[in-house]
């Protein structure tokens, strides 16, 4: 099993240049389900917590910050991993910095700012994430780093993966964490109330009207800082004409008010007035709240991804299909024929502790080990989608990992919006106004121009 195969749009490869933003920042969240988490660096399922720099004497100190800790079901896979790695290596004080989902996004910025940053760490990916560091010439080109490396070869990774971390025509980052969307039905509730899985939007108002006048949700969908609606709303996007192909423009164009974006507006403002979202998309929305009602057979479906994968019941898992979202009224594109996915996290390296003679060595060594298969490999027990093209044994794997990896073998890989807008304040404005979106507090038409407005003025 591999991802992001050379079946994908050549279109949707195209190498992201230094104004493309590629950063999966709220989202993709990706890995953020355990936000609410109370864990720290502090707490006893992070290694090495109370390591402190130059203990050991003569020993290097490495400091590694990650954010798969906390109720992130990679957690105890990949905190297993280092802790063997660590206990291998004696001469090494690992200081191992453990933040859960986007607090690791703020840890890593102040601790930029404060001129403390780690010698590695897990980060997002694109020009938003990236280009910041990559200007205050903190991060190693990774052709540094793979000159070095024993084992990590630039070619373990597709052109797309790379892509997503090229900033003027060099690589800031090592794919680490890649994803891929996939919807889930309870087949249970389904029979239940003897109704099919729906194909058209006529069949989803009808299925819709059943679960409604029987206290079911119909699709567990919200927005809460615009998560996981970005994810969802560029999957609409792309169903309408020409709506991935005027995405991938947005760089040079920074035209994100286009027919297809229009279209999808349209079409959440007409299912939140047909019930098909919980009636507080806010209180429902982000990763938590939205598997919940799911989980708890309070909706009937459910847009997830792979960092959700080992939350997701295992009996609700039985229970559930695999199946496509509804094509909508006035599309074009089979929605059954592409799923979002990108790169989610990748691994950087600071460039001072790189060109410090003696920490070089062990972060090629640290960063060969954590791209190894026997790691990626054991965290995808916890629902990673490894971005190295690897071979996964299916028997390891959860029983919902190996169905959404078949079901979506054969789709379409394309990048949602944020891997496009060329404007960290400008996706910002996008994801608290698909919060109004789908709550109905804004029009379609107010939506569009409130995001055009801030592109124009990144532009």
């Amino acid at each position: 099993m591999t991802w992001l195969s050379a079946k994908m749009k050549k279109s949707a490869s195209i190498v992201l240049a230094a104004t493309l933003v590629a950063g999966l920042a709220a989202g993709c969240s990706n890995s953020n389900n355990d936000k609410g988490s109370n864990a720290s660096p502090s707490t006893d399922a992070s290694p090495s917590a109370s390591s402190s720099p130059n203990n050991g004497g003569d020993k290097i100190t490495i400091r590694f910050a990650y954010n798969w800790t906390g109720a992130d079901p990679k957690a105890s896979y990949f905190e297993g991993k280092l802790k063997e790695y660590e206990a291998k290596h004696p001469e090494i004080a690992f200081k191992f910095e453990a933040t859960p989902g986007e607090e690791h996004r703020t840890k890593i910025k102040v601790d930029t700012t404060a001129g403390n940053l780690p010698d590695i760490f897990t980060y997002w990916l694109g020009p938003v994430n990236l280009k910041p560091l990559v200007d205050a010439n903190e991060i190693l080109d990774m052709d540094e780093y793979l000159s070095k490396s024993g084992t990590v070869k630039k070619e373990q990774y597709t052109d797309i993966a790379w892509s997503f971390f090229d900033i003027g025509g060099k690589k800031y980052g090592l794919p680490l964490e890649a994803f891929k969307g996939f919807f889930m039905a309870n087949r249970e509730l389904f029979q239940k109330y003897n109704l099919e899985y729906p194909k058209t939007y006529a069949d989803l108002i009808n299925v819709a009207k059943v679960f409604n006048d029987n206290g079911i949700v119909p699709f567990s969908m919200g927005s809460k800082n615009g998560q996981p609606s970005h994810l969802f709303f560029s999957y609409l996007t792309y169903q309408f004409q020409n709506g991935f192909d005027d995405a991938q423009q947005i760089p040079q164009t920074y035209q994100y008010d286009t027919d297809a974006v229009r279209q999808a507006a349209q079409a959440v403002t007409q299912m939140k007035e047909d019930g098909i979202f919980p009636s507080d998309t806010v209180a429902n929305g982000d990763w938590g709240p939205q598997l919940s009602l799911y989980n708890e057979e309070k909706a009937a479906m459910v847009y997830e991804f792979p960092w959700m994968i080992g939350n997701v019941k295992p009996e609700i898992v039985d229970k559930s299909d695999l199946i496509n979202f509804p094509a909508l009224d006035g599309s074009v594109v089979d929605p059954s024929s592409y799923t979002i996915g990108a790169v989610a996290m990748g691994l950087l390296i600071n460039r001072k502790s790189f060109e410090d003679p003696a920490k070089q060595q062990a972060l090629v060594d640290f960063a060969d080990f954590i791209n190894s298969d026997e790691v990626l490999g054991e965290v995808a027990k916890g629902g990673l989608f490894p971005a190295k093209q690897m071979e996964l044994d299916p028997s390891t794997l959860s029983p919902l990992y190996a169905k959404a990896m078949e079901f979506t073998k054969t789709q379409n890989v394309w990048p949602h919006h944020e891997s496009y807008v060329p404007d960290s304040n400008a996706y910002s404005v996008i994801l608290s106004s698909l919060d109004e979106l789908f709550a109905g507090f804004v029009s379609p038409e107010d939506y569009v121009s409130k995001t055009q407005k801030a592109l124009d003025k990144a532009k």
